[in-house]
């Protein structure tokens, strides 16, 4: 984990605020290329029954400031409710420490079955998301890696979807990626520049986009069945009277 707990506090203003002294970053944006993850497998489609999913604490944060594990939560939960898939059900970490004797689980571990239990008796969840921060640099060149699975709660628990990508801004086709973000994604809007890749924040709010992205879709909805004429009386045709 790159992230050093004496600096932790300099970093955290830098997560906040960005980093307005980094050098500066010339690239031809607006051309591309821009990045698109791979490095995930499942299932493309959500299963039906999948519609209230409970999002565990991101593991992978440990040495952070407080200020700096939230502005990241913060930006996994904006994007995790803007992909839409699913309804988001956050689990709090004090109940996750009660049960694991810590504030969060890794997607890497076995979830022991008493958390499982208790998230489907309190949450009413129909799966669960676990969200790893494997790699976090948040000064320049920015980095931030990021680790995903969702689980359901059914059964034998199995692994719908995975995903595990590292988005550093070494790779231009990254730095473009972000800038677009930064410039909501329209070409045509002004290029927002390097501070886009100075500020954390806005770096994770973009990665965290496109990770989400590329969960499985929902199912399309069901098209009504037509209404049974079977037992609709048939229209008699009377003779008119001259």
């Amino acid at each position: 984990m790159i992230w050093k707990a004496a600096g932790g506090a300099a970093l955290a203003l830098c997560l906040l605020s960005g980093c307005q002294d980094a050098p500066k970053v010339t690239i031809d944006w607006l051309g591309g290329p821009f990045f698109a993850p791979t490095n995930f497998v499942g299932l493309t489609e959500l299963p039906p029954e999948i519609r209230r999913v409970a999002v565990l604490p991101i593991s992978g944060l440990e040495g952070l400031p407080p200020e700096s594990t939230g502005a990241l939560e913060e930006a996994a939960r904006i994007a995790l409710l803007g992909a839409g898939r699913f309804e988001v059900v956050p689990v709090e970490p004090a109940m996750v420490r009660s049960i694991v004797g810590k504030p969060a689980v890794s997607s890497v571990e076995v979830l022991p079955t008493a958390l499982f239990d208790r998230i489907v008796r309190d949450q009413a969840a129909d799966a669960v998301l676990l969200i790893d921060v494997t790699l976090f640099r948040p000064y320049t060149p920015m980095a931030l890696g990021v680790r995903v699975k969702l689980a359901s709660c059914s059964g034998t628990r199995p692994i719908l979807w995975a995903f595990d990508t590292v988005f550093d801004v070494r790779n231009p086709a990254v730095a473009n990626s972000a800038r677009r973000y930064a410039a909501g994604g329209h070409p045509g809007l002004v290029d927002p520049g390097p501070s886009a890749m100075q500020s954390p924040s806005r770096f994770a709010a973009y990665v965290f986009t496109d990770t989400f992205a590329v969960l499985p879709q929902r199912p399309p909805p069901v098209p009504a069945l037509p209404a049974d004429s079977s037992n609709v009386p048939a229209k008699v045709s009377r003779p008119r009277a001259d």
